[in-house]
């Protein structure tokens, strides 16, 4: 197999990334039909974490080997080191780019969700495949890029919403397709999680732990002292600058079912009902908000109602009614309520869609044929070596949710205001304010080509 050479413009402490504009062969044209039987080289950002579990499932599926992983904690990243000896550590993304761009065929991306855009970039412009953890993108606009550059360049991806490909949540989706509810009337999602803080940060500045490089973990955003526990590992997710709060962390999972089933692609307004950010750092938390989509063949093509709950918020009577008692909702998931009944859809990958007539648990329950289990990194694989089928959370589908679960986003920064999007165009029609924060400027020296 070879691969035609690329060069990676941009040096280790630059990200302005960019490829010459050159043919390539081997791998990187499994998208367009080839089938080659070689083994997949992968490149990983991010060796700990949610990035050392993907690897982990990855280093499974056959025809696979780790070839470089970029941590800049590598604290972190030792049990990927373990379970990829022979691969090449990088503390720098960047580095790992420039050097093994042209020498791998595809890319893991798991890093916090401000990183998650820049590094997919970059990688799709070295021609990778890529296999990106969930929400795909922190902003609207780089949703947008990262699909409309895949698509672009015909590259295979994935974004790791691994439920997706379980029984529970393809067999709720095939359930669904089957009009089994009827017309569907509305859709109410949860989540008792609660990334963000009604408090604000402390006023102080830690010491940097050894070893990790601050600088490279701020990434493309403004620079701001360190403070122990409140980013690093894991409360970044609470955090307006870096992460998605309780909605952008959980909703791409738990929309996934409801929105392919019913090919929910098309959100036409948002307003949420919950606090606002308490300042310019944190999440607010005990989220309620409301979205219209418009109209599919799965709703008498009449628009319908979506409302996304997390913290402390449930849905109202009428949902557990529907479903036989409050105790029937999941209290992670979704109640899909249709003009012939309602499916409760608990989040997880053992959670089996529940089917209700009237109110009642329906006998159907027992006859209804189920979806067998999938992988969902084997999905990605095999479709880079051109033998599998298109992965089911590919950036042509899971970009345009991903922009779903992010216009809920938006209108927690803005609360108490309606929202009127187009989804044709990418914008807010009614609300400049909204426009705004579909997207931000990287910090100098971190600028992305194509973002």
């Amino acid at each position: 197999m070879k691969n035609t050479r690329r060069k990676f413009l941009g040096q280790s402490l630059t990200a302005s990334v960019g490829a010459i504009a050159a043919p390539y062969i081997g791998w990187k044209t499994a998208a367009k039909g080839s089938t080659p039987s070689n083994t997949v080289r992968i490149v990983s950002c991010g060796g700990g974490g949610r990035a050392g579990a993907d690897l982990q499932e990855l280093a499974k599926v056959p025809h696979t080997k780790i070839v470089a992983i970029a941590d800049l904690d590598p604290r972190r990243a030792a049990g990927s080191q373990q379970l990829a000896p022979d691969a090449k550590f990088f503390g720098d993304w960047r580095e790992m780019l420039e050097k093994f761009g042209t020498e791998a065929d595809a890319c893991e991306v798991g890093t916090p969700d401000h990183m998650h855009a820049p590094q997919m970039m970059s990688a799709m412009q070295l021609g990778l495949h890529i296999y990106g953890q969930k929400p795909l993108t922190r902003t609207l606009h780089e949703a947008r890029m990262l699909r409309e550059k895949a698509e672009a360049d015909k590259l295979i991806t994935q974004m790791g919403t691994q439920v997706a490909s379980s029984s529970g949540n393809q067999t709720a989706v095939s359930w669904l397709r089957s009009h089994i509810v009827g017309d569907v009337i509305s859709v109410h999602s949860m989540n008792p999680k609660s990334w963000g803080s009604m408090d604000p940060l402390p006023d102080r500045t830690d010491e940097i732990p050894r070893g990790f490089n601050w600088d490279h973990w701020i990434g493309v955003c403004k620079m701001r002292p360190f403070i122990a526990g409140e980013y690093h590992p894991g409360n970044w997710r609470k955090r307006l600058d870096f992460g998605t709060g309780t909605l952008g962390d959980m909703g791409c999972h738990i929309y996934h079912p409801w929105v392919q089933g019913l090919d929910a692609m098309n959100p036409t307004s948002v307003i949420s009902h919950g606090p606002g950010p308490v300042d310019a750092d944190s999440w607010p938390i005990n989220g309620r908000v409301e979205y219209t989509f418009g109209a599919t063949e799965f709703s008498g093509s009449k628009p319908f109602g979506f409302t996304w709950y997390d913290g402390n918020q449930r849905p109202p009577a009428e949902v557990a009614t529907a479903v036989g008692g409050v105790e029937n909702i999941p209290p992670s998931g979704s109640v899909v309520i249709g003009s012939k009944g309602a499916l409760a859809i608990p989040h997880g990958g053992s959670g089996t869609p529940v089917l209700y007539r009237d109110g009642k648990l329906s006998e159907e329950n027992k006859t209804l044929e189920h979806v067998e289990n999938g992988n969902h990194f084997a999905n990605w694989v095999e479709a880079v070596r051109g033998e599998g089928s298109t992965p089911i959370s590919n950036f042509s589908y899971s970009g345009p949710m991903t922009e779903a679960v992010l216009l809920g986003t938006v209108a927690q920064r803005l609360p108490g205001q309606k929202l009127e999007w187009d989804a044709a165009v990418g914008k807010f029609t009614n609300n400049e304010d909204a426009n705004a924060l579909r997207h931000d400027t990287y910090r100098e020296g971190w600028e992305v080509k194509g973002i």
